[in-house]
């Protein structure tokens, strides 16, 4: 979906709510995938209830999950190549089920260091 942003000038541009994953684009393109297991229930519903409501999710995200994504993506065009979706019309993050891009697949990009270990 696209982002409300509420406030205005928020670094997200879009996400996307799949069960127990958290997809969000940035306005630098980047799409950061978090996952309830990585981040925590309480973490991850608090990102959730901010997108859902547009207000506060890029905070929610610098403050509480930082570092703690399961997948980044350079691009959306990444991100759908490798969640084999196609880009959506209207900016959101796309839903299951789309044409797939073409061209030549772009490589996911991995963090350069690993996060510590929890406590």
């Amino acid at each position: 979906m696209r982002y409300g942003n509420r406030h205005g000038g928020s670094g997200v541009r879009a996400w996307r709510l799949e069960g127990n994953l958290l997809s969000v684009e940035f306005v630098d393109g980047a799409v950061y995938d978090y996952q309830r297991q990585e981040v925590g229930s309480r973490r991850f519903d608090a990102a959730c209830a901010a997108a859902r409501a547009g207000r506060g999710l890029s905070s929610c995200i610098s403050r509480h999950l930082r570092d703690r994504y399961a997948d980044r993506y350079d691009d959306r065009r990444a991100w759908d190549v490798v969640r084999n979706r196609g880009r959506s019309d209207d900016g959101a993050i796309p839903k299951a089920g789309a044409a797939r891009p073409s061209g030549p697949v772009p490589q996911r990009r991995r963090p350069a260091l690993q996060r510590p270990a929890s406590r």
